[in-house]
């Protein structure tokens, strides 16, 4: 309930609600945003595969995990460049912040449904369009979020999402490959 209370009061003031989203972190609130976005994920590259629930479950938790995983690092990595500049935000608003911009990602959610409803279009191959859409529209929440929380430039306020982003991105993707590198050894 509180969820959808926040979301109607962020539509009348998006400045006074994200203020107030941050002011008291919650990491229930920020758990839901984290949720959602697994959620998108498992059904974005799963949605006409005919998954099991005990693997569809697997999936998820392990998707839910990383996104709670990379959240604390953008966030204490970022809030690390933030603190350098002078700004006063912590790590623990910043994983707020990232939180709330999971439910962005579940424009994933309406692009699968959309491509297993019409497969004969082969919509799938606009799925790197769709993935590159969704997460412009992440940073560009996050950094307009952090211009009206903490007074940042939006220049700044991109800069210390990507000084958080980017080594995360790097790790995830040599994890990716060591993962998939020790399948094949085995």
């Amino acid at each position: 309930m509180q969820l959808i209370k926040n979301y109607f009061e962020y539509m009348r003031d998006p400045s006074a609600a994200l203020k107030s989203l941050i002011q008291v972190p919650s990491f229930k609130q920020s758990c839901w945003g984290y949720f959602v976005a697994a959620l998108s994920w498992v059904l974005f590259f799963n949605i006409g595969d005919e998954l099991s629930v005990p693997v569809f479950l697997l999936k998820l938790l392990i998707l839910f995990v990383a996104e709670l995983t990379a959240g604390c690092f953008v966030a204490a990595l970022s809030g690390l460049f933030l603190t350098f500049r002078q700004k006063n935000i912590s790590s623990a608003q910043l994983f707020v912040l990232i939180g709330s911009a999971g439910f962005i990602k579940s424009l994933l959610i309406a692009f699968a449904l959309i491509s297993a409803v019409w497969p004969e279009a082969a919509l799938w191959m606009l799925a790197p369009v769709a993935l590159l859409l969704v997460f412009a529209l992440q940073l560009g929440y996050l950094t307009m979020a952090l211009q009206r929380v903490s007074g940042t430039s939006v220049s700044l306020g991109l800069l210390a999402w990507l000084f958080g982003a980017v080594p995360v991105g790097v790790l995830f993707a040599l994890l990716g490959v060591f993962f998939v590198w020790m399948i094949l050894l085995i």
